[in-house]
């Protein structure tokens, strides 16, 4: 198996196609592989974004992607000479991940949520994941929690860990309030809080068998993260859609989009995966 890792350029898309081909590449390499090799490649990318024809039509997260439409999987398969490449967001790539394979295999409804420096998720109901009109449903991270209006989200609403403690990542405010700095402890029992409510949210207005949690806050955080929600179900949300609903860890940790791409590039080059088309 190869691997490579490497940062995301921040100067356009441009450099972020090329880096995805070099990464390929290094990673073909390490395998002793060539591009001719691999039939199809899975990307997964923030959206918005349309996951039919590989176009990402903008993102806050990665510069010069902002109302961009650009046609990411045309551009990087043509860069790569040949395989299909098939993208789609990152919280559905982990939700194929771990659908077909990891901790919500053979369930039909199913959340997948992942708690890092920001939250976002995907639905999966009666066996099919629930796109909306525009690719956007599942933005759990989106979903209003609370009244807070004092920290804004680079997506224009309100509330993030990290950038209400002013840290470049979420683990750092976990850190401080390890240490007994108050307003690290406030923020986290805000977030708890939040998680809570919208893990009553979920339960109650989706009725899922399983809450997939992934992402790095729920992974080294589960304390702060996966129990408030199991308790707040508990408590608050309404008793027979709660008393089938597990909140569970993800079971591919932090390679679930990475998995997931695979696999979705697998069933689509194949002409399957219409469950999450």
């Amino acid at each position: 198996m190869g691997r490579d890792g490497r940062p995301t350029p921040q100067t356009g898309p441009t450099a972020v196609v090329a880096a995805l081909v070099a990464s390929v590449r290094a990673a073909l390499d390490a395998a002793g592989l060539a591009t001719a090799d691999i039939a199809a490649a899975g990307l997964s990318a923030p959206g918005p974004l349309d996951h039919r024809t590989g176009i990402i039509l903008t993102t806050q997260n990665i510069a010069g992607f902002v109302d961009a439409n650009f046609p990411i999987a045309a551009r990087l398969a043509a860069d790569l000479g040949g395989p299909q490449v098939f993208v789609d967001r990152d919280t559905a790539m982990a939700a194929i991940g771990e659908g077909t394979i990891g901790a919500a295999k053979g369930a039909r409804d199913f959340v997948y949520l992942t708690v890092s420096t920001g939250v976002g998720g995907a639905i999966v109901s009666g066996g099919r994941m629930i796109r909306g009109v525009t690719n956007t449903a599942g933005e759990l991270g989106h979903f209003p929690v609370g009244m807070d209006r004092d920290v804004r989200c680079r997506c224009g609403s309100f509330g993030n860990l990290a950038e209400a403690y002013g840290a470049a990542e979420a683990s750092i405010v976990y850190a401080k309030a390890a240490t007994g700095d108050a307003r690290a402890v406030a923020l986290i029992a805000r977030a708890e809080a939040a998680l809570a409510n919208l893990a009553v949210g979920i339960v109650n207005a989706l009725n899922p068998e399983r809450i997939v949690v992934g992402g790095s806050v729920a992974e080294h955080e589960p304390a702060h993260v996966l129990e408030p929600m199991r308790r707040a179900i508990a408590e608050r949300a309404f008793k027979v859609p709660a008393a089938a609903a597990k909140v569970v860890p993800s079971a591919l940790g932090a390679d679930v989009s990475i998995i997931g791409a695979a696999l979705a590039a697998r069933d689509r080059a194949s002409g399957g995966g219409d469950w999450f088309l």
